[in-house]
C-alpha cells in the first residue's frame, strides 16, 4: 500500500474512534434492574452548543441518586449539515459530549454530527460523587456538575401499555421512516406490529392481539395509527440511531417496512418520553 493510502486509513481511523464511548477498565458491571431497564439521564443539546440534563420525567437534575443509569444524548437537528453564525452554532459540525467521575467515562461526536440521538452504554454512578458532563468545544460555556447523594437509588422506569380508540385521524404529509434499520438480507418476512398512539400520548406496540415483549428477528410491516397532535412514534435498537415512525406533529395512519435485529429495543413518544423495552431473538 501506498504512503498515502496509509495516510488516509490512518485518518479514517482517528475519525471513526471520535465516535465511540469509551468505558473505562475495571469499571464495575452495571446490573438491570428488576424491570429489566435502566433510567436515563437525557443531555438535550441546543443550537449554540449549550445542553441541559433532565432525567426520565423530564425535569432539569443537577443531584442524582447512585445506581446506574444510561445517558441518552440528543440534538435537535443533525449538526453535520447545519451552517449558521456564530461560528459555535451546531457545534461546529458535530458535538463533543464528554461525561467523567468516578467510574464514568463517556464520550460522544454522535457520529460526526450525522445522528441526532445516541444512547450511551449504562454507567454506574457512585454515591456522594462529583460528575462533570461538558462539550469539548466550548467547554468553559457548556458545561453541567452533578452530583450524587450518599444514598438511595434512583426511580426505575416501568413498561406501561394502554389501549387506544380506533379511527381515522388527520392525513398529514409529514415524511417519516427514512433511514430504517436493517439486516444484510433484510431477514424473513414475520408479519405486521401494530402501533398506536393515544390522544392522550399513550403508546402500545402489539403482535397478533398481544403487547409486544419479544420478537423473533426478522422484517416486519408497522402499522402506525396516530391520534395524538404532541407525541410521535419513535423505534430505538439499543445504542444505535432513533427512527421516527411518527412525529409528534403527524396524526393518521402510515405503514412502515422495518428490519428487526437481535438485541435489545425500546419505542418512546419524543426524545424525552418514558421508554418502553422489548427484545428481539434471533
Amino acid at each position: 500500500m501506498s504512503a498515502s493510502g496509509r495516510g488516509r486509513l490512518s485518518t479514517f481511523a482517528g475519525l471513526f474512534a471520535l465516535a465511540l464511548v469509551v468505558v473505562p477498565a475495571g469499571s464495575a458491571s452495571p446490573k438491570v434492574s428488576d424491570a429489566g431497564v435502566y433510567p436515563t439521564l437525557y443531555v438535550n443539546y441546543t443550537l449554540n452548543c449549550t445542553f441541559t440534563i433532565s432525567d426520565d420525567a423530564g425535569s432539569t437534575v443537577s443531584s442524582i441518586p447512585p445506581g446506574t443509569y444510561e445517558v441518552d444524548v440528543n440534538t435537535p437537528i443533525l449538526f453535520s449539515g447545519y451552517i449558521g453564525a456564530p461560528s459555535n452554532s451546531g457545534c461546529a459540525g458535530h458535538v463533543q459530549f464528554q461525561l467523567t467521575g468516578p467510574g464514568v467515562n463517556l464520550y460522544t461526536t454522535l457520529f460526526g454530527g450525522c445522528s441526532s440521538n445516541q444512547v450511551l452504554p449504562a454507567q454506574n454512578f457512585e454515591p456522594s460523587s462529583t460528575y462533570v458532563a461538558q462539550d469539548n468545544n466550548q467547554p468553559s460555556v457548556a458545561n453541567v456538575v452533578i452530583t450524587t447523594l450518599a444514598s438511595g437509588s434512583p426511580t426505575q422506569p416501568t413498561p406501561s401499555y394502554s389501549s387506544t380508540s380506533s379511527g381515522p385521524g388527520t392525513p398529514s404529509t409529514d415524511v417519516v421512516g427514512s433511514g430504517l434499520p436493517s439486516t444484510a438480507n433484510g431477514g424473513p418476512f414475520r408479519g405486521t406490529l401494530a402501533a398506536a398512539v393515544s390522544a392522550a400520548g399513550k403508546l402500545t406496540l402489539t403482535f397478533k392481539g398481544k403487547s409486544v415483549a419479544s420478537l423473533k428477528e426478522g422484517r416486519y410491516t408497522v402499522t402506525v395509527v396516530d391520534h395524538s397532535k404532541s407525541s410521535g412514534f419513535i423505534l430505538q435498537e439499543l445504542s444505535k440511531p432513533a427512527t421516527t415512525l411518527a412525529t409528534s406533529s403527524f396524526t393518521g395512519d402510515r405503514s412502515v417496512s422495518v428490519d428487526l435485529t437481535a438485541g435489545q429495543w425500546f419505542f418512546h413518544p419524543t426524545l424525552h418520553g418514558t421508554k418502553t423495552y422489548f427484545i428481539v431473538i434471533t
